[in-house]
C-alpha cells in the first residue's frame, strides 16, 4: 500500500486512499443492518474548512459476506455493494463513493470534495483483507 492507509481492526481491512485524503475525513462504522450480508459499513464524511462534519458520506465501504455477494449476479452485487477491491474466501470488500456532491457549487469546501472523491474514482484502489481469526 502506498498512499494514506485507512486501516479497521474491527473489519479487518486496510484500504489504501489517496494521501490527500489524509485529515480531510471522519471514519465512522454504519452498520444499520438494511443490506443482507454486510458484516460491517464503514463511511467516510468529508471534515469541511470549518471543521464541521458534512453528513453526507463521501465514500462507502462495505464488507460483505462471500456467500451473499456471489448469490448475486455481478451487476447485481455492484449496485448493490459497490466496486470491489478485495476479496477472500470469506468476504468481499467493495466501495461506493458519492455518486453527487452535497456542497454548495464553486464553494472551496465543494471544490476539495470533488478533486477528493475524482482522485478515488479516477484511479484504482487496493485493499487488504487480515485472515479471519481461525475458529476453536
Amino acid at each position: 500500500m502506498t498512499g494514506h492507509v485507512l486501516a479497521d481492526t474491527r473489519s479487518g481491512i486496510a484500504v489504501d486512499l489517496p494521501r490527500l485524503w489524509e485529515g480531510r475525513y471522519q471514519l465512522s462504522d454504519s452498520l444499520s443492518g438494511a443490506l443482507p450480508g454486510v458484516e460491517r459499513e464503514l463511511t467516510l464524511r468529508f471534515i469541511k474548512a470549518d471543521s464541521t462534519l458534512e453528513p453526507h458520506p463521501m465514500l462507502v465501504i462495505r464488507v460483505v459476506a462471500a456467500a451473499t455477494w456471489n448469490a448475486l449476479e455481478p451487476d447485481s452485487a455492484m449496485a448493490r455493494y459497490g466496486t470491489v477491491v478485495a476479496r477472500d474466501p470469506a468476504r468481499t470488500v467493495a466501495v461506493r463513493p458519492a455518486s453527487s456532491n452535497p456542497l454548495t457549487t464553486g464553494t472551496a469546501d465543494a471544490l476539495a470534495y470533488d478533486s477528493l472523491v475524482m482522485i478515488v474514482i479516477q484511479r484504482p484502489m487496493r485493499a487488504s483483507l487480515r485472515p479471519e481469526p481461525a475458529k476453536r
